[in-house]
């Protein structure tokens, strides 16, 4: 069990790690579904100049007040803040006001984040009994679709998260589960019931 856990994780997880990099390098879907600013510097230089540090933003943030505001003052600003939210624009993003820089550390967080999940979903097989290869297949693709109901709809519900993204996305995470299944029920001994 111990050897076709290690297996599963490694083995799925440079599974995911490849089809990853193919789907973000070589094929153009994930690109498309990204949008432009007319003028990028203009907002570049808006943000630099209103983004106090790195973080996710929200526009507007009815969340967050300025301090020594009144109770009153502070739900004005809140009823304003949802009626903009209501007639937009509205914004929800990751704001790194140092850039993106070298993409080696994440290249590296990614491999080990996929070993980490192939490992886990290699022990929840290892729980399962009675699968045959193609049901062992199913089992991981199974925990991938939860992942993507899980990760992905809720942005494009509440966040507006286009509806071209969001199926990149979940096709993405079913492609590259599909794929890393194939190889983690290979590698992975059926548990027999007595």
């Amino acid at each position: 069990m111990k050897q076709s856990l290690v297996l599963g994780g490694l083995l799925g997880g440079l599974a995911l790690f490849v089809w990853g990099s193919i789907s973000w390098m070589v094929l153009p879907w994930h690109l498309m579904t990204l949008e432009k600013f007319k003028d990028e510097a203009t907002v570049a230089q808006a943000l630099s100049a209103n983004a106090s540090v790195s973080g996710v933003y929200l526009l507007p943030n009815v969340h967050k007040h300025d301090p020594g505001m009144t109770e009153e003052q502070k739900k004005a600003e809140e009823a304003e803040g949802m009626k903009r939210m209501i007639q937009g624009p509205s914004m929800f993003a990751a704001v790194s006001l140092a850039g993106a820089g070298n993409m080696g550390h994440p290249l590296l967080i990614t491999l080990l984040t996929n070993i980490l999940s192939a490992l886990l979903a290699t022990w929840m097989l290892l729980k399962t009994t009675g699968l045959r290869y193609l049901g062992r297949v199913g089992f991981v693709m199974l925990i991938a679709l939860t992942a993507a109901i899980i990760a992905y709809l809720p942005d494009w519900t509440w966040w507006r998260f286009s509806t071209s993204f969001t199926a990149v996305g979940v096709a993405d995470l079913l492609i590259g589960w599909f794929l890393a299944g194939l190889v983690i029920a290979k590698v992975t001994t059926p548990t027999t019931t007595s």
